[in-house]
Formats: structure tokens, sequence, C-alpha cells
């Protein structure tokens, strides 16, 4: 071969491997914040309401907006109550002696966060789409039906406790009936 072609197939080569090398590179895209709506990095505060956000890009836009409006009332409902599961794990060992000390240490936190919340009243404030087809969708939820379901709990307990009362009530004074009167054999 001469050094034309030698140097034409080198340049081939090269050319080849870059592109692979650039087609294997991973790249985060790039968010377009003039585009996403306002509400969703700042969402409205008020003592009347309670606001979630949510955003979705799916394979229809109405799976999107479907989908953006469930996230937003996940968001209200973790607002109104939330139970966090923790644990820690913190490991750490040390062997050797004089200069020759070794040290292993490990910690592993594992946090899970469950919801079980009815949102009765929850309403669609906002939806709007992107031009790459993101949803995001903004929910309200009146501070005055937190109170309500509140009360509702609470009447409930308050019943159930006072239940629960008569029949320990009724069971006390049948024992002392039997202690005044046993039964006869």
């Amino acid at each position: 071969m001469n050094k034309a072609m030698l140097r034409v197939l080198l340049l081939l080569v090269t050319v080849v491997v870059a592109a692979v090398i650039a087609s294997c590179a991973t790249t985060n895209p790039k968010v377009d914040k003039r585009q996403i709506p306002r509400f969703y990095l700042n969402p409205p505060t008020s003592k009347e309401s309670l606001y979630g956000v949510g955003e979705a890009k799916m394979s229809s836009l109405d799976l999107s907006r479907t989908t953006a409006l469930a996230r937003a009332r996940d968001d209200v409902a973790r607002q109104v109550r939330v139970s966090v599961k923790n644990a820690l794990t913190d490991y750490a060992q040390e062997a050797g002696e004089g200069g020759n000390q070794q040290t292993l240490q490990f910690v592993e936190t594992v946090s899970r966060q469950m919801v079980d919340v009815t949102l009765s009243g929850c309403r669609t404030d906002k939806v709007e789409a992107t031009d790459d087809g993101t949803v995001y969708a903004l929910v309200s939820y009146g501070i005055q039906n937190v109170m309500d379901a509140a009360k509702t709990q609470f009447s409930r307990n308050e019943a159930a406790a006072f239940a629960e009362f008569k029949a320990d009530e009724a069971v006390r004074r049948l024992n002392n009936e039997i202690q005044k009167n046993p039964p006869r054999p």
C-alpha cells in the first residue's frame, strides 16, 4: 500500500471510531426552563387551599394529561398525610495495629413514603403542554375539605370510643352483680 492510501484508511478508521464513541456517549437532555410553566416550579400558596403539581411525558397527550393530574393529586395527598418509614444502617470496622490500620465503613439509608388519602373536592386549576409534549398540571384542594375530613374521622373515633366506654361499663355492672349475687351450683 502506498502512503496516500494508508492515510485515507487511517482517516476513515478514525472517523468510524469517533462516530461509534459519539453514538455511545450519554447526554442529559437539557430542559428548556422557559417552557416550564411558572406554577410548576413555584406553586401558589394560600390559606384557603393546598396546591399540587405534576408532570408527565407519555406516548399520547391524553395519557400525559391523565398522569400529570394524578401526580398533582399525589402531591396534594402527601401534603395532607404521609407515612414515612426510614431505615439507616451504619457500619464501621477498624482492624490492624500501629500505623497499619485499615477502616471499613458502610452507610445505607432506605426511605419509603406511603399515602392513603381520599381527596373529595380536588380541583384542576391549570394544565399546560410544552412543545416537547410534556404536560404540566396544577390542582388545588381546599383546606376546608381537610378540616371536614378530620371532623368526620374524629366524630367516627369519638363514637367508637363512646361505644367502647358503654360496653366496658356494662361489663363492670355485670361483674358487680355477679360478685354481689354469685351463681349457685
